[in-house]
């Protein structure tokens, strides 16, 4: 029986493994049908071949499985930031490089990119556990600091004036991903999607400008 004990033990931890897998495909196949407010952990459930109660035994709740499928894009997002050869660029390069790194997040990745950038709401956040909530900032804050990375970088060449770091990164992130969530809004008729893209560039383009140090001038006798 004590033999017995820690095998029964061991397949019991694999299906509970399995099955959580197995309700996040579910939930992620149906995110990104439906998006965060037409799925129901219902649907969850029936698509995972579960009832509605055992969801529960493995996720609090659809705002638990919302952001667990947000974090396995962030994870994509940052391996695609990280990719940007930074070491081998010059600065300014590597600012270019971003927008076109979110992108081509957007293009490939497109149901992740509207999950993050515009169904995540601070609620849906506030109610997930606690370390789900650290993965998630972790994820955030590596994301963002690839940036911050470079305006630090930037400033320590004398290429822009000093700022707050973390601001400015926000900054860029918004204006290029807030464009970019045009192109995604089935509405826009006025800019076609590379237009918009475009303009994710030129946006990033003129907020670098808008910090960049203003060379010496000479005093005038």
């Amino acid at each position: 029986m004590n033999d017995l004990a820690p095998s029964r033990r061991r397949k019991d931890l694999d299906r509970e493994r399995e099955r959580r897998v197995e309700l996040l495909d579910a939930a992620r196949a149906l995110f990104f049908q439906h998006g965060y407010r037409g799925t129901t952990m219902q649907q969850i459930a029936s698509r995972a071949g579960y009832s509605k109660r055992t969801v529960y035994l493995d996720y609090l709740h659809k705002d638990e499985l919302f952001i667990s499928v947000c974090a396995e894009g962030l994870e994509l997002l940052l391996g695609i930031l990280q990719r940007i050869p930074v070491d081998q660029l010059d600065t300014e390069v590597c600012i270019e490089r971003f927008p076109d790194a979110l992108i081509g997040f957007s293009r490939e990745h497109a149901e992740y990119f509207r999950m993050i950038f515009s169904e995540a709401t601070p609620a849906i956040m506030a109610a997930c556990s606690e370390p789900l909530r650290q993965r998630v900032a972790a994820l955030e804050r590596a994301c963002l600091g690839t940036v911050v990375t470079l305006v630090e970088r930037a400033m320590r060449e004398g290429k822009i004036r000093q700022v707050d770091p973390w601001e400015t990164a926000g900054v860029f992130v918004g204006a290029s991903t807030g464009i970019i969530l045009l192109t995604m809004g089935g509405s826009q008729t006025l800019f076609t999607r590379e237009r918009l893209e475009s303009l994710s560039r030129q946006a990033v383009q003129t907020l670098w400008r808008g910090v960049r140090r203003e060379p010496d001038t000479p005093t005038q006798q």
